[in-house]
């Protein structure tokens, strides 16, 4: 699995470093570490993509999918560390208006706390 995850915040967060291409060969992937963290009733997620260069729409597929899950369980999906290129096309999709962008982790991390 080209994902790494880590607990945060007593285990609170569940924080999800990306690999450098987020496409097609991953999505699967993330949409289930998305969905495994939901049905442990983890509902507050950080997605680092401080590695990611990359993203197609079938990554972005796996980002909306758990949205409701977490948002109906007072929680969030929320990304850090976004590069310029994915930003545009967040931009793009005006998913901007869906997703939280921190310019780090930590930021995001410790926004659940605000």
């Amino acid at each position: 699995m080209a994902f790494e995850t880590r607990e945060e915040s007593d285990g609170k967060v569940v924080v999800i470093e990306c690999p450098a291409r987020v496409d097609l060969s991953v999505a699967k992937d993330l949409r289930e570490i998305m969905t495994e963290s939901t049905e442990q009733n983890k509902f507050l997620l950080v997605v680092d993509m401080d590695e990611t260069e990359f993203m197609d729409s079938s990554g972005l597929g796996a980002l909306v999918s758990r949205i409701a899950a977490t948002r109906s369980n007072s929680g969030d999906i929320r990304l850090a560390c976004v590069k310029e290129p994915i930003l545009k096309l967040l931009e793009l999709t005006h998913l901007d208006k869906i997703f939280q962008v921190f310019e780090s982790v930590q930021a995001a991390v410790d926004s659940f706390d605000a």
